[in-house]
C-alpha cells in the first residue's frame, strides 16, 4: 500500500512538473527563445505580447534580452545604459542613431543602487563592452534598499529550473490573459490623495531619504566597480538625470550635507550632472510629468543631450 501511494505521489509530482515545464516553455514569458520583433523581446515577431512578464520581473527580462542580443550582435562591443527608470526613459535605438554605435539599455524601473552595481559587475565579467553610461540619481543613495539582482542572475543562468517554478507559471498566466482576453497587468495607478503628483511624490521621497543613512559601503563598491571597468578599457560615464526643479530645490533645502557628498562622488569620476547650473535651464518644470520623469515628447531631448555630452 505504501509503495503504491509513494508511486502515485511521484507520478503526480512528475506530471505536475512536466505540465508546468511544458506550459512555461510554450508561453516563454521571458522570451528566452522568442523571435524578436519591433519592440524587441517584449512584443515578438509573431505579435505575442509579453508586457505582463516584463512588468512582473523587469530585471530578469532585461538580463535575458541582453544575453540574446549579445549572442546575435555582430557590430562589435556594445555600449550599455545602466540605471533605473530615469535612465530607461532614454531609448537605446536613439543613442545608436545619434552615436553610430550599438547601444543596449539594461536600465529598468525600480533598479536600486546595489542592483545596478551587481548588474555592471555581471556584464563586465562576462562580456566585451565598449562603454557604460550609468545613471546615478541622488535619491538612490540610501541604505537598506532591496537587491534582487543576485537571484535574477541565478534564474537567468538556470533556464530549465526556472521554467519549472510557480513564479514563471504566474508570468505565463498573465501573458496568456493579456494575449487571449486583452486583460493587461500594469503597475498600479498612483493615488495622490487629491494632491498634485509632484507634491505627493516629493513628500514620500523626503521621508524615505531622511529615514535611511548614506550607503557608505555601497559607495565603496560603486567606486571599485567603476575603477575595475576602467582598468579593462571600458569607458564609464556616470550621470545625474535631470529632475523637476522642485525636486532639486528639495534636495538642496532638506539634504545639503548629503547632496554635497553626492556631488563630491560625481566629481571623483567622469560625470555629467544634468542639474548643475550649466544644464538646469534646459529642464523647466513643464517638461516633467512627475518629480523625476520627462514627458514622452521630451525624452529624445535627453538622449541627444547625453550623446552630445559623452
Amino acid at each position: 500500500m505504501e509503495r503504491h501511494f509513494l508511486a502515485a505521489c511521484v507520478t503526480s509530482a512528475a506530471l505536475l512538473a512536466g505540465t508546468m515545464l511544458a506550459a512555461n516553455t510554450y508561453v516563454d514569458p521571458y522570451a528566452r527563445w522568442a523571435p524578436p520583433g519591433k519592440e524587441g523581446m517584449i512584443v515578438d515577431a509573431n505579435g505575442f505580447d509579453r508586457t505582463p512578464a516584463y512588468t512582473l520581473n523587469r530585471r530578469l527580462f532585461k538580463v535575458i534580452s541582453f544575453e540574446r542580443w549579445m549572442a546575435e550582435n555582430e557590430d562589435g562591443p556594445p555600449s550599455i545604459l545602466i540605471g533605473d527608470s530615469t535612465a530607461n526613459q532614454i531609448r537605446a535605438r536613439e543613442l545608436t542613431a545619434l552615436t553610430k554605435k550599438p547601444w543596449f539599455s539594461l536600465a529598468y524601473g525600480g533598479a536600486t543602487l546595489a542592483e545596478s552595481i551587481d548588474l555592471v559587475d555581471y556584464v563586465i565579467n562576462r562580456y566585451d563592452v565598449k562603454e557604460i553610461a550609468w545613471a546615478l540619481p541622488f535619491n538612490r543613495f540610501i541604505s537598506g534598499a532591496p537587491n534582487e539582482m543576485p537571484r535574477t542572475i541565478e534564474m537567468a543562468d538556470a533556464p530549465v529550473r526556472h521554467m519549472m517554478t510557480v513564479e514563471t507559471l504566474q508570468a505565463s498566466y498573465l501573458v496568456l490573459r493579456q494575449n487571449w482576453f486583452g486583460v493587461g497587468f500594469d503597475d498600479p495607478k498612483l493615488d495622490t490623495g487629491g494632491e498634485d503628483v509632484v507634491t505627493y511624490q516629493l513628500s514620500r521621497a523626503q521621508a524615505e531619504i531622511a529615514g535611511r543613512p548614506w550607503p557608505a559601503d555601497l559607495v565603496k563598491r560603486l567606486d571599485a566597480t567603476i575603477r575595475r571597468a576602467e582598468r579593462r578599457g571600458i569607458d564609464v560615464v556616470i550621470f545625474a538625470p535631470p529632475v523637476h526643479p522642485r525636486t532639486q530645490a528639495m534636495y538642496e533645502a532638506e539634504f545639503p550635507g548629503r547632496l554635497l557628498r553626492y556631488l563630491d562622488l560625481l566629481g571623483d569620476h567622469n560625470a555629467i550632472d544634468f542639474n548643475d547650473p550649466e544644464h538646469c535651464a534646459d529642464w523647466p518644470a513643464e517638461l516633467f510629468v512627475d518629480p523625476y520623469h520627462l514627458g514622452e515628447q521630451f525624452k529624445p531631448t535627453l538622449a541627444r543631450e547625453l550623446a552630445t555630452s559623452m
